[in-house]
């Protein structure tokens, strides 16, 4: 999956998350959040490729 596709991928499933739909900036920043644990959390160990990988999520996601 593409970092754009994933980006897409995380704010739609938080916006099923919403039961009433808040708004897409609320979707962004729950999908923000969750990429930001990923990146900061040391106990994901993630390797170069992957922190690469989820700051172009992250980058995606903020551009939607």
């Amino acid at each position: 999956m593409t970092p754009k596709e994933k980006a897409q991928n995380l704010v739609e499933k938080f916006n099923e998350l919403l039961t009433y739909r808040e708004s897409k900036t609320k979707t962004k920043e729950c999908a923000l959040i969750m990429v930001n644990i990923m990146l900061t959390n040391s106990t994901f160990m993630l390797s170069n490729g992957e922190l690469y990988y989820w700051n172009e999520v992250k980058k995606e996601i903020e551009n939607l």
